[in-house]
């Protein structure tokens, strides 16, 4: 009968370091241990099992039958005692870690403070640091390994970024009470010519103004005609002075500007970015920075809903 008691984890992970490799050296390199002692655990496993579960020779390695048999199930066992210590260390580091996260302004004033809300609820202890920031900024923060997280979008496509979208994000025409294009049943990019056009944002770092740059020179609108500002909110403003008109995501129009203003859908072409989580490929998130992520993922929709998007 097997000596059961001598059946540890020890003797399994140091059997499915070989069985998976076929080489006794690369499995005792791969645990750090030397040639003797990994020989040690599988024969104490052997004992224990009673039966060989490898035929080694001065040339090869090789499973025996009961060897064939054990290895899914060792397997199994290890990834799951592996699987069980990181959640036990991300339950415990999630609690009271730190998270950076990074944030395009439109969204750091609408849609963020509902997102931490939920978070927090959760995790409360988690010291969070919230950078508001334009995209050219919020992308090198990412790839520069300065923020855990981004939320925003990408003008662009980037290879190294991924993207979980939770909002498309249409962009929409502002316009005063009474002007000529507040009556009409539906505006395009072209109607937009004639009309003094406030935009704001750097072309270099603003997402936004990249965006509305392209789709403004798909139907060649003269620059002459656009007043340029720093912010957004600044171009609302000036909107509600009767002093012209301007596109904005809808996402960033609050309920009292949707009072004050008339807000119209914009074709021809329709124009939207995909607002979502951002986070680098090539780079483990901390625990912390994963439990926001599942978070916003689980509960972002209601939070969207919340807010009427």
């Amino acid at each position: 009968m097997a000596q059961q008691q001598g059946v540890d984890l020890d003797g399994l992970r140091a059997f499915v370091e070989v069985a998976g490799r076929l080489s006794f050296q690369e499995a005792a390199h791969r645990l750090e241990l030397s040639p003797s002692a990994l020989t040690r655990r599988i024969k104490r496993l052997e004992v224990a099992l009673g039966a060989a579960l490898l035929e080694r020779t001065t040339r090869r390695v090789a499973l025996t039958p009961l060897g064939r048999d054990l290895l899914p199930r060792a397997l199994a066992l290890v990834e799951q005692f592996d699987a069980d210590l990181r959640w036990f260390a991300d339950a415990s580091n999630a609690h009271f870690g730190q998270l950076k996260i990074a944030c395009v302004p439109t969204i750091a004033r609408t849609l963020m403070p509902r997102l931490v809300a939920l978070y927090a609820q959760r995790w409360p202890d988690v010291q969070i640091r919230i950078v508001e920031t334009h995209v050219a900024t919020l992308v090198r923060m990412l790839h520069d390994g300065e923020a855990d997280l981004g939320i925003g979008f990408l003008p662009t496509p980037d290879p190294d970024l991924l993207l979980d979208e939770l909002l498309v994000d249409p962009y929409e025409l502002a316009c005063p009470q009474g002007h000529p294009l507040a009556t009409r049943q539906s505006v395009t990019w072209a109607d937009l010519q004639p009309h003094a056009l406030i935009m704001s944002g750097d072309p270099r770092s603003s997402g936004n103004r990249q965006v509305l740059d392209s789709a403004l020179q798909q139907v060649r609108r003269e620059p002459g005609s656009v007043v340029q500002v720093e912010h957004l909110s600044t171009s609302m403003g000036l909107v509600e002075e009767g002093l012209g008109i301007t596109v904005v995501p809808r996402s960033a129009i609050t309920a009292e500007q949707r009072r004050r203003l008339v807000i119209k859908p914009l074709t021809g072409p329709s124009v939207t970015r995909s607002i979502g989580v951002l986070r680098h490929r090539s780079r483990t998130l901390s625990a912390a920075a994963r439990h926001f992520r599942q978070t916003v993922r689980r509960l972002g929709p209601q939070a969207l809903a919340g807010l009427g998007l």
